[in-house]
């Protein structure tokens, strides 16, 4: 969905991260951290030898904030669609509450997993980031991605939990052009999150995308593709 847009007039690489399809599944839960990837993606824009604008959702959009923060002279511009940086949220009552929630519902997603329960697990998982039912209206090239990483869900939320925090401090220091997407009816933490990102990286671009929640990349791609097009011509 993205891939096509994107590529149109920008050369586009589009990465797996560690321990996810196709790579090997990882060993060692401990090792996936935020920092852990954060580095490969340094790596990677090594590799490539020029200064990249970088596009992410989630948990990458995460590793694209920090990439941002600690090499500036890498990143020409930054995307980041609701970036999974909670530990903003813990100066916050409502952030507390908002992560309280969502700890509290997706409590048996790791031992879902741990039962081989792939699709159970996948749908508790689904059910808190992108809302009830979402996973019955996935196409089916999506889902059989989701299923390929479904392994990556424990270590994913532990490592978040376990990695340095990501403070409203950090995102002051962002001086890269960035633009903050996120989703009309996303849940929460994302919303907060969000806003925090927005409010705190200096100069920092907003678009609300109406009507959609956190997979707003896969339910509005058109909208979604446009306004980071929008944005990456300007940087």
């Amino acid at each position: 969905m993205q891939m096509d847009a994107l590529s149109a007039d920008h050369d586009l690489i589009s990465y797996s991260r560690r321990w996810h399809y196709p790579n090997d599944a990882q060993s060692n839960a401990a090792a996936y951290t935020p920092e852990t990837h954060v580095a490969d993606l340094l790596g990677l824009i090594a590799t490539i030898g020029k200064p990249v604008k970088l596009v992410g959702h989630s948990y990458g959009a995460a590793i694209c904030a920090v990439v941002a923060l600690m090499r500036p002279d890498l990143v020409r511009c930054v995307v980041l669609a609701e970036a999974s940086l909670f530990s903003l949220l813990l100066t916050k009552p409502e952030g507390v509450f908002a992560l309280a929630q969502s700890a509290g519902a997706m409590s048996h997603v790791a031992p879902l997993v741990r039962q081989g329960k792939k699709e159970q697990a996948l749908k508790a998982f689904l059910d808190v980031i992108l809302g009830p039912g979402y996973f019955e209206n996935l196409p089916v090239a999506v889902k059989a991605v989701m299923f390929d990483n479904v392994h990556t869900l424990e270590p994913m939320l532990n490592g978040m939990n376990a990695g340095a925090k990501f403070t409203a401090e950090h995102a002051a220091q962002i001086r890269t052009p960035t633009l903050v997407l996120q989703g009309e009816h996303s849940p929460a933490m994302f919303r907060l999150t969000s806003d925090i990102l927005a409010e705190t990286i200096p100069g920092a671009e907003r678009v609300l995308l109406p009507g959609v929640s956190h997979g707003l990349q896969l339910e509005t791609p058109e909208a979604f593709n446009s306004a980071v097009l929008q944005f990456l011509r300007k940087h």
